[in-house]
């Protein structure tokens, strides 16, 4: 290339790159210019401690503050967990993110035995640093409180105490570790060295006084750095927290694997862990400064328990050097090498070069509208360092928007959250077509900022330092947009929405809204990966069993729902379907847990929750008080009265306070009643209520709770089908021996006004409907011991064992279930019982088009009850009753759930899947405790307890309690 034809454009990240393990400053050796005019080396007025660029004080203090690495504001090992990360949940620098084998935020927990033997124990890092880091803002605030110019060295005495005291504790915990790892003390290997580099003696007070503000926080990062070295991990740094990165997130999402990355910048030499990672190269030259391994390693530097941990470890880097020995490069070049870039698939383009005078120069309008180049590169995301001078854009620029591509421009913000003051920023400029500024079209609507003061960065030699400028904030954004391109491939075909999704996702900083200065606002990772808008989200099903068309839901109130009683009757862990949401030309999918939109019988609203269960517990006592010698209320009496009729018959009517079903609206009579016709040997009994305890009639199990499928182990059957009407007949066959038949059914609607989720015309789960029959033998063997058995159909509606579904195709055409029950009641005294319930059952659901199907073999459900009840036991006239219990849950099965997904993930085409699941968990447990006595002639006291058991969590884990009691007087 003829010398003339150089137009010597400028390397933006070059302008400042200072590291504080060398405390080198590096000035940039080249001046471009754009289309014309002579070329110049640029050094001029980018000096990092004097001038308009001053990262090291004024304004910037970029270490003072709020910068604790593992304390304070920068919180690395901290976090909430972040849903809809795809197949496998994520937490913020979580040691479990994989399970058995796990992945964490130093990379994979494997052969320990090297980090074991020289490294400290990974568990107790944070956990040190949190308090060092503490120590090290309080010394730092009492050192800069002091005056070098008026305090004496006296002054300095506790100073220096505080920092010798810190030495000894970091010898502590590092010794071992450094000596294992170099061979010599902590004191020799370390702790020396570095304080010799800063001029700080311990032992003399007055050395204290040569470090100013920057120079005292740039010795604790460079503590920081040093001692992580021997830490055995990855360096977890600023920037994570703050542009809301975590390396459990990038490993959930698969590390960028299926993404390419073009690398525009300095050849990468020395690093052999980076050049693995570039899969292609060419270049104008091979001249390097460290540069190019500096960006590259923010974007797929490996996890690997050492130094740098990159955005994007697993993607493919495809480099291009467009400078030369002089570090400057032609227009020719840069077009060059884009084009070679995209030529070989680079989906992004990382440029952490440019010409200074503005954020973006008018020069790229003539690169981008190369035929050549715009026909490759209109696939391709290009990601420009806005440049390192301070300077708001002030000129528009004329552009070419037929050809040139899709582009975002990354500014800096510093630890304080603020823009870096050697930021450029884009003004009020505009890209402006036929001379007009359309919507959208101004700088600032492609504008961001990414951290990029004192970042750790590959140094190209096998380590790291620390740098600062624009160049390392937009590499943190080419990763962004890499993991993008890893989790939804077809993305990469869609520049302007991927693009889009960055700008979108961003925390708002500035002036609300878009603004000249922070354009979008500041990169955010992890709500890049998470749905930008929750209402518009959609699902769809397949509208017949052939799956060639496709109903539409609106996913919006299912991932904003209402908190949600668990204990469903099968385990939906491992369950998802998929939410889609559309994205300009294209669309994204989220895979949510299909328990976000299963309910089963107890829903309660957040804001209802504790009122529910103080009316939970006042049923139960009511329930139990009135069938209790001794504990009966006029107002909520179970007594029989006898009711005339023209026939003669023996009849009675019965009437009870109502069981509250929660989360359901009541219908109907406010009461429960029954009607009972006696005959010499049989009996029918015709009611509205408590089927279940009608039709069950086992003695010890007189409760609706007994029945109920989610705390209680009596024919949970009969309790979903309960609280309806219901008839029930029994024959003696013998003196012994009892047949008895009946059905009882359950119409309720779920309650909209507490729960608005259920107020949709196409929730499958608006009400609940369900029926079921009995019949039984029942045998006293003697006074004192009965048996009983009994078979049950349950069919429900649009149900499976009690849990619906907010899309009515999951259980289109509903379930039916067949158990059977068997029981006994010992008499073991006068004064205690003993009651025990088992019951076995299938269920099947006939394919209707269903999307959650049962496989053929259908599902096993068990539920047992072991129930002591006792009288006159501390008191005259007391009462006691303990149950233990175990609810109705699945032992074994499967269930078969067919979703509409994206089939082809490198196209985005959608189809319908089907996935198997077995769905046996391990039980959970219900233990009650209820005693009443009376108090004199007109006075009842009432206690009650409950305990649940956890079947997800640890042995014996509780999943809820509560405890209460009562005492009345009547008059």
């Amino acid at each position: 290339m003829r010398p003339t034809d150089r137009l010597g454009l400028l390397h933006a990240a070059v302008l400042v790159s200072v590291s504080t393990i060398a405390m080198g400053v590096a000035a940039s050796p080249g001046h471009a210019q754009t289309t014309s005019g002579p070329v110049k080396p640029y050094y001029g007025n980018i000096r990092p401690f004097y001038g308009n660029i001053r990262p090291f004080e004024g304004e910037v203090d970029p270490y003072y503050g709020n910068i604790r690495p593992f304390y304070g504001n920068i919180r690395p090992f901290y976090g909430a967990r972040s849903p809809f990360w795809g197949d496998v949940t994520s937490y913020w620098g979580s040691d479990q993110a994989f399970g058995d084998k796990p992945k964490l935020w130093w990379g994979t927990l494997g052969d320990m035995k090297t980090q074991a033997k020289h490294a400290p124990d990974y568990r107790s890092i944070p956990p040190y640093w949190s308090k060092a880091g503490a120590e090290w803002t309080s010394i730092m605030e009492a050192w800069r409180a002091l005056d070098p110019a008026a305090a004496q060295a006296s002054e300095y005495a506790p100073l220096a105490a505080r920092v010798k005291g810190l030495v000894s504790e970091a010898e502590t915990f590092w010794g071992r570790a450094v000596q294992g790892q170099s061979g010599k003390s902590f004191k020799d290997a370390f702790a020396q060295p570095m304080l010799a580099k800063w001029g700080i003696d311990p032992n003399d007070p007055a050395s204290f006084r040569k470090l100013d503000a920057t120079a005292q926080a740039s010795f604790f990062l460079d503590w920081y750095d040093g001692l992580m070295g021997f830490a055995g991990t990855d360096h977890v740094d600023w920037w994570m927290r703050a542009a809301n990165w975590s390396p459990s997130l990038t490993q959930t999402q698969g590390s960028g694997k299926r993404a390419v990355i073009g690398l525009l910048d300095f050849t990468v030499v020395g690093d052999k862990t980076l050049t693995k990672s570039i899969v292609a190269y060419d270049g104008a030259s091979t001249f390097s400064n460290g540069h190019g391994a500096a960006v590259a390693s923010l974007m797929v530097a490996a996890h690997d328990r050492r130094g740098v941990m990159g955005i994007a470890p697993k993607a493919a880097v495809i480099a291009y050097n467009p400078f030369d020995a002089t570090a400057t490069a032609s227009w020719n070049d840069v077009r060059d090498g884009i084009l070679m870039l995209t030529q070989n698939g680079a989906s992004i383009v990382n440029m952490s070069l440019g010409v200074p005078g503005g954020a973006l120069d008018q020069g790229w309008n003539q690169v981008f509208s190369d035929p050549a180049l715009a026909s490759a590169a209109r696939n391709t995301v290009f990601v420009i360092a806005a440049g390192n001078e301070g300077l708001a854009q002030q000129s528009d620029l004329a552009w070419n928007f037929s050809t040139n591509p899709t582009l975002l421009l990354v500014g800096s913000v510093g630890l304080d959250g603020t823009i870096s003051n050697f930021s450029n920023r884009p003004g009020t400029a505009c890209l402006l077509e036929a001379g007009a500024c359309a919507p959208g079209a101004r700088l600032m609507d492609r504008f961001l900022v990414a951290p990029g003061e004192l970042i750790l960065v590959n140094d190209d030699k096998g380590g790291w330092t620390r740098q600062t400028g624009t160049s390392f904030a937009a590499p943190l954004v080419s990763g962004a947009v890499a993991l993008l391109h890893d989790r939804w491939p077809w993305l990469a075909q869609h520049p302007k929405e991927t693009a889009d999704i960055i700008l979108r996702s961003a925390t708002d900083l500035g002036a609300p809204g878009v603004d000249p200065v922070y354009g979008h606002g500041l990169l955010n990772i992890q709500a890049s990966q998470s749905p930008l808008d929750f209402n518009s989200l959609r699902w769809f099903t397949p509208a017949n069993k052939k799956g060639t068309s496709y109903v539409e839901h609106t996913a919006a109130q299912v991932v904003t729902r209402y908190n949600q009683e668990q204990g469903l009757s099968f385990d939906a862990q491992g369950f998802y379907f998929y939410a889609f949401e559309p994205v300009g030309q294209t669309f994204r999918d989220f895979a949510i847990p299909m328990s976000d939109k299963l309910v089963g019988q107890t829903f309660t609203s957040a804001s209802g929750y504790q009122a529910y269960f103080q009316a939970y517990l006042k049923s139960q006592l009511d329930a139990w008080a009135t069938g209790q010698a001794g504990f009966t209320d006029a107002t909520n009496s179970a007594g029989e009265f006898r009711v005339g009729n023209p026939w003669g018959a023996d009849l009675t009517l019965s009437m009870a306070p109502r069981t509250t079903s929660f989360g359901f609206h009541e219908t109907g009579l406010e009461h429960q009643a029954a009607l009972t016709a006696r005959g010499e040997r049989s009996r029918v009994t015709l009611g509205f209520g408590d089927g279940a305890v009608a039709l069950s009639g086992q003695p010890g199990f007189g409760l609706a709770s007994d029945y109920n499928a989610e705390r209680g182990g009596v024919n949970p059957l009969l309790g979903l089908a309960s609280g309806g009407a219901y008839a029930n007949w029994s024959v003696e066959l013998g003196g012994r021996l009892q047949l008895s038949a009946g059905a009882t059914q359950r119409n309720e609607r779920r309650d909209a006004e507490e729960t608005p989720l259920f107020d949709r015309p196409d929730n499958g789960a608006h009400a609940y409907r369900a029926g079921a029959s009995r019949i039984g033998l029942d045998y006293r063997v003697s006074d004192a011991l009965s048996l009983t058995g009994a078979y049950t159909r349950l069919h429900e509606d649009a149900a499976l064992l009690g849990v619906q579904s907010l899309d009515p195709a999951d259980f289109r055409g509903g379930s039916t279930t067949d158990g059977v029950t068997l029981g006994f009641t010992w008499r073991l005294s006068p004064k205690f019982a003993l009651s025990a319930s088992g019951t076995r059952a299938r269920t099947h659901a006939a394919d209707e088009g269903r999307s959650i199907a049962v496989e053929k073999d259908g599902l096993t459900s068990a539920a047992y009850q072991l129930g002591f009840s006792g009288r006159d036991l501390f008191a005259k006239g007391d009462a006691m009753r303990v149950t233990l219990a175990q609810p109705l849950g699945v032992e074994k099965g499967r269930l078969t759930v067919r979703a509409v997904e994206v089939v082809d993930r490198s196209t985005g085409e959608l189809g319908v899947v089907s996935h198997t699941f077995d769905v046996g968990k391990a039980p959970g447990y219900t233990a009650q405790l209820m005693y009443g006595r009376t108090v004199g002639n007109a006075g009842e006291v009432s206690l009650f307890g409950q305990l649940e058991t956890d079947p997800h969590g640890g042995p014996g884990e509780l999943k809820s309690y509560m405890a209460g009691g009562r005492y009345r007087l009547q008059f």
